[in-house]
């Protein structure tokens, strides 16, 4: 569980707008659409929505371009999403277009036939990113440019981490991020806020107690990410060497508070907090709940059921690893459930597949009676 320590890794996604599909009953009822409750299903909803932005456009809505890019982007048909994000940009000027095409850009999404007018896509998504961190927001201007600029800032610390489109800097990337996390508001980009706290957890800016200053105000926002450093606080109490406002409250009260938070983080449908609930159950030998967790997130497909913005990676192929090897202990001791050591030692490859470190890291405290 060091990961939340080692600062921020390379692998961070573009902070992502909010969904096109959380409109989607209003505008249904725009349409005056009915549908028969028992036939639904989300390829009509999606059709009468598209339909509908169609309509919009041709009669020159200057919102509608924008939002059937957005559905396309949504459904991973780049292809059209660009187009539409195009037509928003070129026909309306409008910024969140823009903001998806820099995204887009520099995430290599565009159909190469689309992007050849750009020699280094990367470097036109920054030049597109800049231009929107130069929006003015208030009472005055349209509604949700402070998001895009403080979005947009934060893929800039991204490009500058990365070193992608721009040479990489930490002083910029750590500027334009402190310029997205905005001093922890609840309406910046709460990735930016995580990313912080991963920044001064790490060795190159290692400052802890900005670390938890920035995971406390991310976690108030409702990051997932920045819950899991509580966990990590809270099952090595005092490891960090700060202070924190429930140590030295005991043993009990600490794995205590680690429950509450990785609760939260699962519920957000984080698969790191569901596999650290399964070391948890394990490690205060609950072995039938641990057995059950475990065995669920083995077969977890990727984008079937978790909800949550878990923007790195690793965690969950970690989280897969920590999963089969615990699940494959009790498999090998019969804790919880039947005792079946072929199977264990098929889980205990499979925890070395998703995650080599941590599986010897498990085996050694297996060795030392630590697990």
């Amino acid at each position: 569980m060091d990961d939340l320590l080692s600062g921020l890794p390379k692998e961070i996604p573009a902070a992502s707008l909010p969904r096109a599909y959380l409109r989607i009953t209003r505008e249904l009822l725009e349409l005056n659409a009915k549908f028969d409750p028992e036939n639904v299903n989300y390829e009509t909803v999606d059709s009468a929505l598209e339909d509908l932005l169609r309509i919009r456009i041709e009669r020159g809505d200057e919102q509608a371009p924008f939002q059937l890019g957005q559905v396309f982007f949504e459904k991973n048909d780049y292809k059209l999403a660009w187009n539409y994000f195009r037509l928003a940009v070129e026909k309306y000027n409008d910024p969140r277009a823009k903001y998806q095409m820099g995204v887009m850009l520099y995430d290599n999404l565009v159909e190469p036939e689309q992007a050849e007018e750009f020699k280094k896509p990367q470097t036109e998504a920054c030049r597109l990113f800049e231009e929107i961190t130069q929006l003015k927001f208030g009472p005055q201007h349209p509604v949700g440019q402070r998001q895009l600029v403080y979005h947009a800032a934060y893929n800039l610390g991204r490009a500058y981490h990365q070193g992608f489109g721009v040479y990489p800097s930490s002083e910029k990337a750590l500027g334009y991020f402190l310029l997205a996390a905005n001093d922890g508001d609840r309406n910046a980009c709460i990735y930016a806020q995580t990313a912080l706290g991963y920044l001064y957890s790490g060795p190159g800016l290692r400052d802890l107690e900005k670390a938890f200053y920035w995971h406390t105000e991310a976690c108030g926002n409702g990051s997932v990410e920045s819950q899991l450093f509580y966990v990590q606080i809270h099952f090595k109490q005092g490891a960090l060497g700060v202070h924190v406002p429930c140590y030295g409250l005991g043993e009990n009260k600490s794995w205590t508070i680690a429950l509450i938070c990785l609760s939260e983080a699962a519920n957000r449908g984080s698969l790191y907090a569901k596999a650290s609930l399964v070391y948890y159950y394990y490690k205060r030998k609950m072995f039938t709940n641990a057995a059950a967790l475990a065995n669920k997130i083995i077969y977890f497909e990727e984008d079937a059921e978790c909800h949550s913005a878990e923007y790195l990676r690793n965690f969950q192929l970690r989280a897969k690893a920590m999963a089969c090897f615990i699940y494959a202990r009790c498999l090998h001791q019969g804790l919880g459930i039947k005792e079946d050591r072929e199977r264990a030692m098929e889980l205990y490859a499979k925890s070395i597949q998703f995650d080599a470190v941590l599986a010897c890291c498990y085996q050694r405290m297996a060795q030392n009676d630590e697990l």
